[in-house]
């Protein structure tokens, strides 16, 4: 009797294995965390440099460090997988997400810079509840396209990061409100994802290509 074999259950274990690694935890936490410093560097960057060139160093320092590690690192230990039908219309429904969410973000931080000059004012906790609108559901998407179960808890990590921030907004000065809030969110998904990746390199050995 011959096996019928289900190719999109075949593409979504090659999804679920894509993320074991732990490395886009990882790299996920180095950006929270990044952001915690940001304060400290908006005070010494030109206005109006001072807001998004941080950020922009964070996201590229990321970037750069998910390439080389995905190229030296993890494809040696278990390849490359060619995608399929169901993968391909997946990249396209993250590339839709993905442009979904980064034009959010482009909203919010273009009405923050510019400030109470355009007569819009969102602070404190009908701030964070409106990020947590847009910000949370977004999140889910992506998990459940990518079959990323550990990106729902990323997500809610952020968003209380965000919560944590507008708690403490009059208590303490605002540097150490970013370094309690996002620092500690920043860290916790860090070490979270350092601890999968470490154990995903002694659970897979680099294979040494066999001299001819």
């Amino acid at each position: 009797m011959t096996d019928i074999i289900d190719l999109k259950e075949i593409e979504k274990k090659i999804l679920k294995t894509a993320h074991q690694h732990g490395f886009f935890d990882l790299a996920i936490g180095f950006i929270v965390t990044g952001m915690a410093f940001g304060p400290f560097f908006r005070e010494t960057l030109p206005v109006p440099y001072n807001y998004f060139l941080w950020p922009l160093i964070v996201v590229l320092i990321t970037d750069i460090s998910i390439i080389m590690v995905l190229k030296y690192v993890i494809q040696p230990r278990i390849g490359i997988a060619k995608p399929g039908s169901s993968l391909r219309s997946m990249r396209n429904k993250l590339l839709i997400v993905s442009s979904i969410q980064f034009i959010i973000h482009l909203i919010f931080i273009i009405i923050f810079a510019i400030g109470n000059g355009t007569g819009i004012n969102v602070e404190g906790f009908m701030f964070m509840l409106i990020i947590g609108l847009f910000f949370i559901p977004i999140f889910a998407i992506l998990a459940y396209l990518m079959k990323y179960p550990r990106l729902y808890v990323i997500g809610m990590l952020i968003w209380l990061a965000i919560f944590i921030n507008e708690l403490l907004y009059d208590p303490i000065d605002y540097r150490i409100r970013w370094l309690l809030s996002y620092g500690i969110i920043g860290s916790v998904i860090f070490i979270t994802g350092l601890v999968i990746f470490i154990q995903f390199l002694k659970k897979h050995p680099k294979v040494k290509s066999e001299m001819v």
